[in-house]
């Protein structure tokens, strides 16, 4: 079963042995992300002034299955009325696409989608 990786645990990394340990075994059968998740852990890590975003970002793709924003899930998640940020939307309308049903994130604002379980490590 494939689970999708929310941008908090990417950024966790250098903070949380536990994340660390963990995205150390990813493979791309089994995770999977989003080109607009891969976007947000960049913005944080380059406001953070670190030097080393686009070789941990390209790391990343490489490591699990990266799935494109496409039309359709911007047309779902502007309409779909959970209480969500656009963005956690869109990782919703990804993960509906490709029938994926677990999220791993510390983001406590997707169990709103009874659709779908929200993991943390």
């Amino acid at each position: 079963m494939v689970k999708f990786i929310d941008a908090n645990i990417f950024i966790q990394r250098w903070s949380n042995p536990q994340i660390a340990a963990f995205l150390n075994t990813l493979n791309p059968e089994e995770h999977a992300t989003s080109v607009l998740v891969l976007a947000e852990v960049y913005d944080k890590m380059e406001l953070k002034k670190l030097t080393h975003a686009f070789s941990y970002i390209r790391g990343l793709m490489g490591a699990l299955t990266v799935f494109p924003i496409i039309q359709d899930d911007l047309f779902w998640a502007i309409k779909n009325p959970l209480p969500l940020r656009i963005n956690d939307r869109l990782h919703l309308a990804v993960m509906k696409r490709n029938n994926i049903q677990v999220l791993i994130s510390y983001d406590a604002d997707f169990d709103h989608d009874k659709s779908m379980i929200r993991e943390e490590l």
